[in-house]
C-alpha cells in the first residue's frame, strides 16, 4: 500500500502551440471530462495540489475544492520552477497538466516503488524529450535530454511518484535553481533508488498540439 497521500499537477504554462487553451481544461473526446477531472479520478483520496499560473482564475473558479500554489513568473520560467514552489517534505506524485490517465495507473503505481518516473521506450521522441539512463538493477542513473543515447533508455513521460525526504528536498533546490527546465532535468538521481517503472498498457495521452489532440479523437472513435 502506497503511502503517498498527495499529488502535485503542473498547470502553470500557457499552450502555445494549442493557441493559448489552458491545457488542463481540454475535454476527453468520448467522456467529456477535462484533464483535471480524469485526475481527480486517477488521485482519489489523495491531496491535489495545482500549480497554476497562465489563465490561474479560470481553473482555481471551476475547482474551488483543490489546493493552489501560483506561479506568477509562469511565462518567464519551465516547470520546474513551478514544482519548486509546491515541493515540501511529504511523500508525492507529480504529474504534468496536460495529461489524460486513469486510476488503475495510479492503483499500479501506488504498490511499485516509493521513488519512481513513468517511461515508455517510445521509438519516436521529440528532442525536447527527457531520456532516463538505467542501471543493471533497473534504476535511474541519469535523466538527459536531446537525441537518446542509446535505444535501450526508456522516455520519462510526465509522471513521478518521490517519498524519499532527502530526495524531495534537493529536487526542491534544483527546481528553483534551475527553474527553466523540466522537473525531469532536475531529478537528482545519485542518492536514492528511482526506479523506472514502465507505463505498459495503461492510458497515458499528452496533449501538446491540435495534431495530438486528432489523433486521439481517431483512436477514441475507433475504440
Amino acid at each position: 500500500m502506497s503511502g503517498v497521500e498527495r499529488a502535485i499537477i503542473l498547470a502553470a504554462g500557457r499552450g502555445h502551440q494549442l493557441d493559448g487553451y489552458t491545457k488542463i481544461l481540454i475535454r476527453h473526446p468520448k467522456t467529456g471530462k477535462t484533464i483535471l477531472d480524469h485526475a481527480i479520478e486517477a488521485f482519489a483520496g489523495k491531496q491535489i495540489t495545482v500549480v497554476v499560473g497562465f489563465r490561474a482564475v479560470q481553473i482555481m473558479e471551476q475547482y474551488p475544492q483543490l489546493d493552489y500554489v501560483v506561479n506568477y513568473d509562469w511565462a518567464l520560467t519551465n516547470n520546474a520552477m513551478s514544482l519548486g514552489l509546491a515541493l515540501d517534505e511529504r511523500p508525492t506524485y507529480v504529474v504534468s497538466g496536460d495529461v489524460f490517465f486513469d486510476r488503475p495507473l495510479i492503483e499500479k503505481l501506488d504498490a511499485a516503488p516509493a521513488d519512481l518516473v513513468l517511461t515508455e521506450a517510445r521509438e519516436n521522441r521529440t528532442l525536447t524529450a527527457i531520456h532516463c539512463m538505467l542501471r543493471d538493477d533497473g534504476t535511474v542513473e541519469e535523466t538527459y535530454q536531446g537525441a537518446v543515447r542509446n535505444v535501450r533508455h526508456p522516455e520519462a513521460i510526465g509522471l513521478f511518484k518521490i517519498s524519499n525526504s532527502d530526495l524531495l528536498e534537493r529536487w526542491k533546490k534544483l527546481c528553483i535553481r534551475h527553474g527553466n527546465l523540466f522537473v525531469g532535468q532536475t531529478l537528482p538521481c545519485d542518492g536514492a533508488p528511482v526506479a523506472s517503472v514502465a507505463v505498459e498498457d495503461h492510458p497515458f495521452v499528452e496533449i501538446n498540439t491540435p495534431g495530438d489532440y486528432l489523433n486521439f479523437m481517431e483512436r477514441c472513435r475507433n475504440q
